[in-house]
């Protein structure tokens, strides 16, 4: 009975699943990091079920819409990372270049099973990682040079392949299961859900105990620092709120959302490959848990928007 409460509360509020795979891994990083191993086919098993569930014409009709994932993707790859660097520049140098990187990086793939949890569109999700993911190699060379003259040289064949194989190929399984077996696929759709929700929660788990192995170290003035990235990331994430206006709120939503959480896979990895010398690595899984540490107030601000938007319908229809 218990377990069966405790199961309903996780599926029904997704947000916990991040917290608790955060504090599962920085609590017990040597025990869990083996789950890393198991990145990619964890995250092909969150977009595959995820798939199950898309709508393909909503995809197809996002993705027509050049004018939002144009603005999305300049204010994401362009303005976020110089807006997050040159307001830390004061800070120093690991912080700021820890900011830099995390700003610089696409939308996080598993941002379309998150959408749906903050009351956006999956489909949408789907659109921006994939379209900002491609980018993405062409960009971070551009910005890290601007910003602080370091090239930073990303293999765009290996990243490509990897989007392949992590999106758009469990994408394809998905619709064409769907297709061959819809009622089948709609019957069972409270399972597909769950089942995203477990892989993706191992996922987090894995990703921030092999962070943890880095050797993190938590002082007075990290704490401030991590305040004020949280105060900088919150601001950006109310503006990309404001990069669509002509889309409905669920959709502006959505934009915002995947403004905020940010590939921090690929952010660690070129911390560690690029700026390992000044020490970064630890400050960007300080960044992570203020990113993880914003989504319940996201949620709740998602809410509002969703609540306000319908309540002056109700009010026209009652006079």
């Amino acid at each position: 009975m218990l377990a069966a409460k405790f199961k309903r509360l996780l599926t029904e509020n997704q947000v916990l699943v991040i917290l608790l795979g955060v504090i599962l891994g920085i609590s017990f990083p040597s025990k869990l990091n083996f789950i890393n191993t198991y990145s990619t086919q964890l995250l092909i098993l969150v977009f595959f079920f995820s798939s199950l569930r898309l709508s393909l014409g909503e995809v197809v009709g996002y993705a027509k819409d050049w004018r939002m994932t144009a603005l999305s993707s300049l204010y994401m790859l362009i303005v976020m990372p110089f807006a997050l660097f040159f307001a830390g520049s004061f800070l120093p140098t690991e912080w700021s270049v820890a900011l830099l990187v995390l700003g610089a990086m696409p939308t996080g793939t598993t941002i379309a099973l998150m959408a749906e949890f903050f009351g956006g569109k999956t489909s949408l999700a789907l659109v921006i990682t994939t379209v900002t993911s491609l980018l993405a190699p062409f960009t971070i060379p551009l910005v890290t040079k601007i910003a602080i003259g370091t090239t930073v040289e990303i293999d765009v064949v290996r990243m490509f392949f990897s989007l392949f194989l992590t999106i758009v190929a469990p994408f394809i399984l998905g619709v064409l299961v769907q297709r061959a077996m819809p009622a089948y696929i709609q019957k069972r759709d409270a399972l597909w859900r769950n089942i995203s929700v477990a892989a993706f929660g191992l996922l987090i788990t894995g990703i921030v105990a092999s962070s943890s192995g880095e050797g993190i170290s938590l002082t007075w003035f990290d704490g401030g620092a991590m305040l004020y990235a949280m105060a900088l990331l919150g601001a950006l994430t109310w503006g990309g709120y404001y990069i669509a206006t002509w889309r409905q709120p669920p959709e502006r939503i959505t934009i915002a959302l995947c403004m905020l959480y940010m590939n921090n896979t690929l952010a660690l990895f070129i911390g560690d490959r690029f700026f390992r010398e000044l020490g970064i690595v630890p400050k960007q899984v300080l960044l992570l848990l203020v990113v993880n540490a914003l989504l319940p107030a996201v949620k709740v601000a998602a809410q509002h928007v969703v609540t306000s938007n319908k309540h002056p319908k109700r009010l026209k229809q009652t006079a």
